[in-house]
C-alpha cells in the first residue's frame, strides 16, 4: 500500500513540477538573407522555424501576422534591415516578449549558411548564437531549421527547470511536538494534501489536526 501512495505522490510531484514551468514568450523576425536565396525561400525556412519551436512546447510564439498588426497599430516600420541585436530589442519591447530570434540565411558557392541568434529583450544580450553550414539541396534546409530550433529549446527548458528547482519551497518540515515526539507537516500542492516523504496522500478534504480520516490516513497538519 506505501509503494502505491509513493507512486502516486511522485507522479503528482513531477505534474505540478512541470506546470510551474511557464512557456517563454519569443517572437521571430523576418530572416536576412546574404544572397543564394529567394525571398520566397527564406520566408518559407522562416515559417517552419516558427512552426518547430511551438512544437516543442517551450515557447509561446506570436504569429508572424499577429506581430505585424501589434507593430502597425504602434506606428512601427519593420523594415528588411531590422536584424540587429538592438532592433530585436526594440521590436521585444513592443510585443511585450521575453525573447526574440534574429538571424541570416546566405549560400557560398554549393554550401548554405545559417546564422541564428536568440536575444534576451530585457538585457540586450545574445544568449545563443547557433551557426550551421549545409550543402545539399535546399529542402534539406528545413531539417535544419528544425535541428536548431529544438537546440533552442533544449537549453531555454533546461535553464528554466533549475530556476524553478531553486524557487521550489521544501516539501517536509518537522516541529517539535509534546513529549519530545515530532509532527510532520503537509503541504497542499496544487490542491492535494501531500506527506513530504512520500508515504501518503489525500484528495482534498484536507481537515486542520492530527487524526485519522475514514480512509485510515492521518489528516493533514499545517503550520500556524
Amino acid at each position: 500500500m506505501k509503494t502505491y501512495f509513493s507512486i502516486i505522490l511522485l507522479v503528482l510531484s513531477l505534474g505540478t513540477s512541470f506546470s510551474q514551468v511557464k512557456k517563454t514568450s519569443v517572437a521571430v523576425l523576418d530572416f536576412q538573407t546574404t544572397g543564394g536565396l529567394t525571398p520566397q525561400e527564406v520566408s518559407t525556412l522562416a515559417n517552419r522555424f516558427r512552426g518547430i519551436l511551438v512544437q516543442t512546447q517551450v515557447f509561446d510564439v506570436v504569429e508572424r501576422e499577429k506581430m505585424n498588426d501589434i507593430l502597425k497599430a504602434q506606428d512601427f516600420n519593420l523594415s528588411d534591415e531590422c536584424n540587429s541585436a538592438e532592433c530585436a530589442v526594440q521590436v521585444g519591447q513592443l510585443l511585450g516578449v521575453t525573447q526574440m530570434i534574429a538571424g541570416d540565411l546566405g549560400k557560398l558557392g554549393s554550401t548554405y549558411t545559417i546564422d541564428l541568434r536568440l536575444i534576451d529583450v530585457e538585457s540586450g544580450k545574445i544568449l545563443q548564437s547557433k551557426t550551421q553550414d549545409y550543402k545539399g539541396e535546399i529542402d534539406g534546409m528545413l531539417d535544419v531549421m528544425k535541428v536548431i530550433a529544438n537546440s533552442f529549446a533544449g537549453k531555454v527548458l533546461t535553464e528554466t527547470k533549475e530556476k524553478v528547482k531553486k524557487e521550489k519551497a521544501p516539501a517536509e518540515e518537522k516541529v517539535s511536538g509534546g513529549g519530545g515526539k515530532s509532527k510532520t507537516l503537509w503541504y497542499v500542492v496544487g490542491g492535494v494534501a501531500v506527506l513530504g516523504g512520500g508515504a501518503a496522500v489525500l484528495l482534498g478534504g484536507a481537515k486542520k489536526g492530527g487524526g485519522s480520516g475514514a480512509s485510515g490516513i492521518p489528516d493533514p497538519v499545517f503550520p500556524n
